[in-house]
């Protein structure tokens, strides 16, 4: 007597799971261009790493001797596995069975998994291709749940925000749950024309709005990723997204009882002096330049990774490395609305911050604000109310923060730029200039009359211009130690590793949960 009959009708069921919805429904998924669930998680987890939890779970029928009649896998799969040997806690919809759509076994998953990544302390990886709940399942089960669900498991989810890296991955259509964890996400990724994101979809739109309205018009890229700033980027394919949530992770520590990992310092010369930068800030004031070049000129060669880049297009948001230093770098791009502050960049430039100082990146920003977006558009969207949260943010981030003047910085918006409240490190280009109130702007308002009655009002306009720019020097600032220091452009880059060498090894705030948490 032996237990060999039971180990095969284990090796049976997993068979059976490990086909999905069936060879029709794996093939359907693969004429859309889509990858399964569990060839996603092979090509995203290093070979061979990943360890399966709940494989057995399944909806099934038995007859009245007990023997099985049918099962169905459900349509969530999860585990442990390694990205560049670093275990991560990953789970993803399986849209072959039943369209992923969500019942009680799949919730009682997606709680337990949420619990092994809160006990063990360890990022989170979500790919997501499914459609929510299903009306179906309110005659099998006889009743109906309340919408706020089970109270314990979504308190989970809320603090794992504060704990653990989470990537968000959507590879499908996705609403209800999915929308919402795409969203209680540090970083999220859609394919381009192979995903969208709903909070109901074009039926349900129809329906109530009487609107007919495709998948990708109503939650694509294009509205998401450029408009809405619900998914911070857009991936060419799926392969493209597993490549980018491993890029990002490599910046992230495992949780925020740990520190980010210096890597690759021996890849760029820390001295490195880019004669670029002398020239790359133009001396006309109303002409753009190119901010990222800068970027790429300052930090490690190769080591730029952008977040967001198709949205609040006048806020540069990346990742990247000081001499192997991983650093959250804030930037104005004077491209966009010559770099201007407004609604869709409070939010970006708040997230940003919020996802660097919950896991201990430091800060560095190169500015070039000339202020708040103004407007009557700007009034109705309450650009004022969003960049004063935004710049609550900044005085409320716990991490080093060096900042470096590179052209103009001026109003409530460029205070932003900076925590005045603490020790931080500002350095100036010569090209910079600030202050209240631009010269250009400040003139008028403040000598209307002399000007409009002048024999030659334009002349006496460009006069007092004239005359206020000479107290705009950075040199008058700096007699007053009003700024710490004006710098040689081609020292940024050795000037930053230096401080990022001072402040990372003995990171000012304790490990572990910042007591405000994170704002998604």
């Amino acid at each position: 007597m032996t237990w060999k009959p039971e180990v095969d009708e284990i090796d049976k069921r997993k068979q059976t799971a490990y086909q999905m919805g069936g060879e029709k429904n794996v093939k359907r998924q693969h004429d859309h261009g889509k990858l399964t669930i569990r060839e996603r998680i092979d090509a995203l987890l290093d070979e061979n790493s990943f360890s399966e939890t709940g494989v057995l779970a399944a909806a099934t029928k038995y007859d009245d001797k007990h023997n099985l009649l049918s099962i169905v896998p459900c349509p969530i799969v999860m585990g442990l596995g390694t990205i560049d040997d670093r275990k991560v806690v990953v789970h993803g919809d399986d849209f072959t069975i039943q369209g992923a759509s969500v019942g009680d076994l799949f919730k009682a998953k997606l709680a337990y998994i949420a619990r092994m990544a809160h006990e063990m302390r360890l990022p989170v990886v979500r790919l997501l291709d499914g459609a929510g709940g299903s009306i179906r399942e309110i005659a099998e089960k006889g009743y109906v749940d309340l919408p706020a669900g089970r109270d314990r498991e979504r308190l989970l989810g809320v603090e794992l925000m504060s704990m653990v890296p989470i990537v968000s991955l959507v590879l499908g259509s996705v609403s209800g749950i999915g929308a919402m964890e795409t969203v209680e996400s540090h970083f999220s990724v859609m394919v381009k024309e192979k995903s969208q994101v709903f909070v109901g979809g074009p039926p349900l739109v129809q329906w109530a709005m009487g609107e007919r309205i495709s998948k990708e018009e109503l939650g694509g890229y294009q509205i998401h990723t450029r408009i809405s700033g619900v998914v911070d980027n857009e991936a060419e394919s799926e392969e493209d997204a597993f490549e980018q949530a491993r890029k990002f992770l490599d910046y992230m520590p495992a949780n925020v009882w740990e520190m980010p990992l210096r890597k690759y310092a021996d890849r760029d010369d820390r001295n490195r002096r880019d004669e670029y930068l002398l020239s790359a800030v133009p001396r006309e004031s109303k002409k753009a330049y190119d901010m990222r070049k800068i970027i790429a000129s300052v930090f490690d060669k190769d080591s730029v990774f952008e977040i967001g880049k198709y949205q609040g297009r006048s806020q540069i948001t990346v990742l990247a490395r000081l001499n192997g230093y991983p650093v959250g770098v804030l930037a104005s791009d004077p491209r966009f609305m010559a770099g201007a502050f407004d609604w869709s960049v409070a939010e970006k430039f708040q997230r940003f911050i919020d996802m660097c100082d919950t896991f201990h990146l430091p800060i560095v920003n190169l500015v070039d604000q000339p202020g708040f977006f103004i407007g009557r558009k700007a009034e109705e969207y309450g650009t004022i109310r969003k960049g004063v949260r935004a710049s609550m943010a900044v005085i409320q981030a716990t991490v080093p923060w060096a900042t470096i003047y590179v052209r103009r910085c001026f109003g409530v918006a460029g205070g932003a730029q900076s925590d005045f409240s603490s020790l931080n490190w500002r350095y100036a280009w010569p090209s910079a200039y600030w202050g209240n109130i631009p010269v250009e702007g400040g003139v008028y308002a403040a000598h209307r009359a002399e000007i409009e009655s002048a024999e030659d009002p334009m002349k006496r306009h460009d006069e007092l211009q004239e005359y206020y720019r000479g107290f705009a020097s950075p040199f008058r600032t700096a007699e007053h130690f009003c700024i710490e220091d004006i710098i040689d452009p081609r020292d940024t880059r050795p000037l930053l590793c230096d401080w990022v060498e001072t402040v990372f090894p003995t990171e000012k705030t304790r490990l572990g949960i910042k007591t405000r948490g994170i704002r998604c």
